[in-house]
């Protein structure tokens, strides 16, 4: 038998998703109330990104102090977010705040995230060369589209007649396993949503 305490999460998510649903299917008779969940919504995510953002610290500053496998990493980690902090409060005292975050993204995160992505690229090919290796018909299949498709982008006069192929196949067959992919996904979240509505799923209770 439950605890009388645990019903109250139940009956809080029970009221703010009826809420919700009542302002989406209607107009003007509960937006105040749906405005202002969202905006305790925000204010909670904030918190929990602090108490997040906290916890990385707390981790990787012990991992530093113990001199743990690794601790080079979690010190260029809490080295590199307190630069940044101390940077947007510095900015934001100097009235120079966009200058000082577009200059950290210009010249620091994104040619970090570039050459990250381009390192992504060879594992990327590894993968998609062990995924196309002939041995059933699925793969077969995968292999014959992909290069249709790699052929068509090629800029070489005797690709060039498979331009339109590669967009026709693009365009269609893939589109349309795309918008399958995106309903499944949102039916998905339509039946995990109405899991914590109805009390199927109640494994927040703890």
């Amino acid at each position: 038998m439950r605890k009388p305490g645990l019903y109250i999460p139940i009956i809080i998510i029970y009221l703010s998703a009826a809420l919700v649903l009542i302002d989406f299917f209607t107009s003007n008779v509960v937006e105040g109330f749906a405005s202002l969940l969202g905006l305790w919504a925000s204010i909670i995510m904030a918190f929990a990104v602090l108490v997040g953002l906290g916890n990385v610290v707390r981790v990787h500053f012990g991992r530093v102090l113990k001199r743990e496998s690794g601790y080079v990493y979690s010190l260029i980690l809490l080295l590199s977010a307190g630069g940044v902090l101390i940077a947007g409060i510095i900015g934001r005292v100097t009235n120079l705040q966009d200058d000082v975050t577009n200059w950290i993204y210009q010249y620091i995160y994104q040619p970090l995230s570039t050459t990250l992505f381009s390192l992504l690229a060879f594992l990327m090919v590894s993968a998609a060369v062990k995924a196309l290796r002939i041995g059933t018909v699925e793969s077969t299949l995968m292999m014959v589209g992909a290069l249709i498709v790699l052929l068509g982008q090629v800029a070489l006069q005797p690709f060039g007649g498979l331009s339109d192929l590669a967009h026709w196949f693009q365009n269609y067959p893939v589109m349309g396993v795309l918008r399958g992919v995106l309903i499944g996904a949102a039916l998905g979240a339509i039946a995990t949503s109405l899991r914590y509505i109805l009390g199927v799923d109640n494994r927040y209770l703890g």
